[in-house]
């Protein structure tokens, strides 16, 4: 089970308290295009992001689509893996429902810029949204005694807002999370995880992706993700299984009725 930090914006205790606030009602319930099969359909996104098909030559993925967000800014690092740089903190914030100050309340020093892309979708109360991702860095993850420099120490996080309510923000990982050499364009890249949470109540969820630079724009970081999911608590019964109870609740019927009748 991932631990995640977070920004409270009221008193309420637990990742599960955090979503769903209010009921609502729906027939239908899933993220859309979790697989980035259909590139960023059914996503808004902010900065430097793409669909990669391939599996972005690392460990991670199966060679299917998976999205990558990066902090590249285009200036300093001279380059941004879609042609869009990453924004601005406050940019950044207002597009993921955010109150001014949150990455920085969840960073190790300032939140210079970044990427995020988001979804809203409806999810039933006990659901399961799940994902999969992987976080690459360039900055030096093995500095001084083989610990990073916290100064620049970027991350990958997630966010959530239930309807209209305030959204909350979970760190994914940063540079001192555990890594090893990467094919890909980053020097170093962690496992591929995969994180699950149980959703509260019933209701529209906003989630959100994103990879954050700290400290300054020299070095650039990036977030995978691919399989976002949401698995139903409700499941459907088998066809056979609801024609047979409903042959059996037939028949009882009839003998019932036919034993109603012989007594009168």
């Amino acid at each position: 089970m991932l631990t995640f930090k977070f920004v409270q914006h009221s008193a309420v205790a637990g990742i599960v308290g955090l979503l769903g606030l209010l009921n609502a009602h729906s027939s239908q319930a899933g993220v859309m295009n979790g697989d980035f099969e259909d590139g960023f359909a059914g996503y808004s996104t902010i900065g430097d992001t793409i669909v990669h098909t391939g599996s972005f030559e690392s460990n991670y993925g199966g060679g299917h689509s998976e999205a990558v967000i990066s902090n590249t800014p285009g200036a300093e690092v001279d380059f941004t893996f879609s042609g869009n740089p990453a924004v601005s903190t406050a940019n950044l914030e207002t597009f993921l429902g955010l109150s001014a100050g949150s990455f920085d309340a969840i960073a190790s020093d300032s939140v210079i810029e970044g990427s995020a892309i988001q979804q809203t979708f409806y999810g039933n109360a006990n659901d399961i949204l799940s994902f999969d991702f992987q976080f690459l860095t360039d900055e030096d993850v093995f500095a001084g005694s083989n610990r990073p420099n916290a100064n620049f120490n970027d991350l990958a996080f997630f966010t959530v807002q239930f309807n209209n309510s305030p959204a909350y923000i979970f760190q994914l990982a940063d540079t001192f999370s555990n890594f090893s050499n990467s094919n890909t364009p980053f020097i170093y890249e962690t496992n591929g995880q995969n994180t699950a949470l149980s959703l509260a109540q019933s209701g529209y969820y906003t989630i959100g992706f994103g990879v954050l630079d700290v400290g300054d724009e020299s070095f650039a970081s990036s977030l995978l993700l691919d399989n976002i999911g949401v698995t139903s608590s409700e499941p459907v019964p088998e066809p056979a299984t609801m024609l047979g109870l409903t042959a059996f609740s037939f028949g009882a019927f009839m003998k019932r009725r036919q034993k109603q009748k012989a007594k009168a």
